[in-house]
C-alpha cells in the first residue's frame, strides 16, 4: 500500500515466491497535499513498511502538476430558498485530487456582502453549490467567488478566486482572478464588492474617469470645464 500525505494512493495485492521481486512506479506529485510544505510518503506491506519525507512548497493558486480543487463554472439564476424566490449563483467545484480539502466558499456581489457555504468536495468528485443572493431577481449580477481554507482574511489557505457576471435565464461569464484576502462579513469593517460597469451608485462621470478625481471631483468634470473655457475664450478673441 502507498500513502501520500496520509491518504492512500494505491493498494495492490502481490504474491511473491521465495527469491521473487516486484517493482512498481507511482506518480506522487499530482496527489500531494497542496496546503503542506513537508510531505510524507509511506510504502507498507504485511509486517513491514518504509517512510520518507521531503520538502516541496506548493502555491495552491499555481500548483503546477499538483491537483487541487477548482471552481470550474458559475451561473446566475433564480431559485426558491426556504419558500422564498431568490436570486442565486450556482458554483461548481471539482476536486481532482486524492486529498480531502476542508474548503469553504464565499460569494460577494453588489447586493450581497458575503454569502458563506462549506464546500468540501470528496476526492475525484464534482459538486454544484447553490448560493443564495440578496440581489434583485432577473437583473444583471456581477460578483466574486472565493474558494479557501483557514481564515478568510488571510492569503495563506486561499485556493481559487473567480469573477463572474450573468443574468437568470441568460448567459453567465466567469474569469480567473488572483486570490485577494479581504475582511470577512462578520468583521467590524467588512469587505464590499463594487463593479462600476454593473449599475451601482457610481455615475457616468465616475466611470468615465476610471475612479480618478481631483479634490473629490471626477476628473472628467475638469476636462469638460477646460473645453468649455477654451470655447468661450475663442469666441471672445474672435469677437
Amino acid at each position: 500500500m502507498v500513502e501520500v500525505d496520509g491518504t492512500r494512493l494505491n493498494s495492490t495485492e502481490i504474491k511473491l515466491d521465495p527469491g521473487d521481486s516486484w517493482e512498481g512506479e507511482y506518480q506522487l506529485r499530482p496527489e500531494l497535499d497542496a496546503l503542506k510544505d513537508n510531505h510524507t510518503v509511506t510504502v507498507s506491506t504485511f509486517g513491514d513498511y518504509t517512510e520518507f519525507e521531503f520538502t516541496y512548497e506548493i502555491d495552491p493558486e499555481n500548483p503546477g502538476e499538483v491537483e487541487v480543487p477548482r471552481i470550474t463554472n458559475v451561473s446566475v439564476g433564480n431559485a426558491v430558498i426556504d419558500g422564498k424566490p431568490s436570486s442565486v449563483v450556482n458554483v461548481t467545484v471539482v476536486n481532482p485530487s486524492i486529498q480531502t480539502y476542508s474548503t469553504k466558499l464565499m460569494v460577494h456581489t453588489e447586493g450581497t456582502d458575503g454569502s458563506f457555504y462549506p464546500a468540501i468536495v470528496p476526492p475525484g468528485e464534482t459538486e454544484t453549490i447553490t448560493v443564495e443572493l440578496l440581489d434583485d431577481q432577473n437583473t444583471e449580477i456581477a460578483g466574486e467567488a472565493r474558494l479557501y481554507t483557514d481564515d478568510f482574511n488571510e492569503s495563506e489557505g486561499g485556493i481559487h478566486q473567480v469573477g463572474f457576471v450573468g443574468r437568470a435565464g441568460g448567459s453567465s461569464e466567469m474569469w480567473n482572478e488572483s486570490f485577494e484576502p479581504v475582511a470577512a462579513p462578520w468583521s467590524e469593517d467588512p469587505y464590499q464588492y463594487h463593479n462600476a460597469s454593473i449599475g451601482g451608485s457610481e455615475g457616468l462621470a465616475e466611470r468615465a474617469s476610471g475612479g480618478v478625481d481631483l479634490w473629490g471631483v471626477p476628473i472628467v468634470y475638469f476636462a469638460g470645464s477646460l473645453l468649455l473655457g477654451a470655447f468661450v475664450l475663442r469666441r471672445f478673441l474672435t469677437g
